[in-house]
């Protein structure tokens, strides 16, 4: 055990090398974290939320929910969740003999440093040896199957650093990929103009198809023909074990070649939790147009509603969706974390006008409350491309025991049923076409 090892109790917050302003542990109040704007930045800087409680202004200020213990929503976005966190948990038991309950907010703040999703940093940053540029895709796969089998020992040094950010449950690293191969580098550097930024999901190994891959890459076509603003996807072929497998990889939205994006999602933003259902997705409209200010932001997030109630993406929680801001304003990020999910208790995460099976009159109805224009063409065009789910399927290979299950369930969904016998559905006919 190091002796010397303390826990974080007052962290910088920079972005683009310019400081922020301040977290701190409150000495008297257990659990409890204030922040505090820079002055310099409340001049010539912008809010870190579109919100209120984050506006631009003097004196310190704690979160407004408990949830995310003691830590606000905006900076909670910067940690990782499970398989993110599974390594940091292990590392920092590795490095301090820290247990997971003993780790604290800030420590895991100054884990990630400048290893954060999104363009905030905290310092000062745990030490940690450097890592070299040159990455191999087959190395961390085989990593991340280690690490799963509990063999974390000879990994961890590289997983921490390459997967240490990203969230969710299945394993993942961000990287750096030369455009039109499979070469990677480090992605937490400079990166020459020949690479971009990616993050490549690992299979979870006892939960995983080997054709997950293939699966999530059908559905990010389906999307991009039901009109979902995505990012660029693909897959990487690497050899684990002997065996060649395609992993599924999304270009990274929150940076642009060398530079960082600030990003929340609309759980960091409203301090609510993904582990259980907190939110509707009028509330996720409403608060669209609220941080955007823009009626064409509230289409994109209608859209994506549409796309995962039809393709039975029911995984659809408050981390899920997301917003990118800077001095000019916010927006919505594109679309990520699209694939078929059965849902707690096979409902949706986010309900539809309160429905956690939505009906087609759910969408009319919120659509009608939002003065969402021309919302039938848009449902249309989402049916469309979702009636077309095992072309896409097969288009990547992916296996008819999987892709002819998942197209049965879509197809049984109640909003699906409905629009299977609308004259809704026929708008979409000549666009998929």
């Amino acid at each position: 055990m190091n002796a010397k090892a303390i826990h974080a109790t007052l962290l910088d917050v920079l972005m683009d090398g310019r400081l922020v302003g301040r977290l701190a542990k409150d000495p008297h109040e257990r659990g409890s974290i204030w922040f505090e704007y820079d002055p310099e930045w409340i001049k010539s800087g912008y809010a870190l939320s579109p919100f209120p409680p984050f506006g631009l202004r003097p004196g310190a200020f704690k979160p407004l929910s408990p949830v995310f213990d003691g830590l606000h929503g905006v900076f909670n976005d910067a940690l990782p969740d499970g398989w993110g966190l599974l390594l940091m948990d292990r590392a920092l038991k590795s490095a301090l003999d820290w247990d997971r309950h003993a780790i604290e907010p800030l420590d895991r703040l100054a884990y990630i440093g400048n290893r954060a999703m999104g363009a905030l940093e905290f310092r000062p940053a745990m030490v940690r040896g450097e890592t070299e540029s040159a990455v191999s895709l087959e190395g961390l796969a085989e990593s991340a199957l280690l690490v799963q089998e509990g063999s974390a020992a000879d990994v961890l040094a590289a997983l921490y650093i390459h997967g240490g950010s990203p969230g969710g449950a299945r394993p993942k690293v961000t990287v750096a990929i030369e455009k039109g191969t499979d070469n990677c580098m480090s992605g937490f550097g400079a990166i020459p103009e020949n690479f971009d930024h990616w993050i490549v999901k690992f299979r979870a190994r006892d939960a995983d198809p080997p054709s997950m891959g293939r699966i999530e890459l059908a559905y990010a076509r389906m999307a991009q023909a039901a009109k979902v603003n995505m990012p660029p996807t693909r897959l990487v072929s690497v050899t684990v074990r002997g065996k060649r497998e395609d992993f599924f990889a999304v270009q990274r939205f929150d940076r642009e070649r060398n530079a960082k994006k600030h990003m929340v999602s609309i759980g960091g933003l409203l301090e609510a939790s993904h582990r259980m259902p907190s939110m509707d997705y009028g509330d996720l409209l409403k608060a669209t147009l609220m941080a955007t200010k823009d009626a064409r932001e509230v289409d994109k997030a209608f859209r994506l509603m549409v796309f995962n109630v039809l393709a039975h993406n029911k995984d659809d929680h408050v981390k899920n969706f997301a917003f990118v801001g800077s001095a000019r304003g916010w927006a919505m990020t594109q679309a990520f974390d699209l694939t078929f999910s059965a849902g707690l208790s096979g409902q949706h995460t986010t309900s539809v006008s309160g429905e956690g099976l939505p009906r087609l009159e759910a969408i009319a109805k919120l659509a009608r409350e939002m003065q969402i224009k021309d919302w039938r063409d848009t449902v249309a065009e989402v049916f469309a491309a979702v009636e077309m789910w095992e072309t896409f399927a097969t288009e990547q290979k992916v296996p008819k025991a999987i892709w002819s299950v998942y197209g049965k369930a879509m197809r049984a969904g109640n909003c699906f049923t409905e629009l299977a016998k609308s004259p809704i559905s026929k708008r979409g006919a000549s666009s998929a076409a």
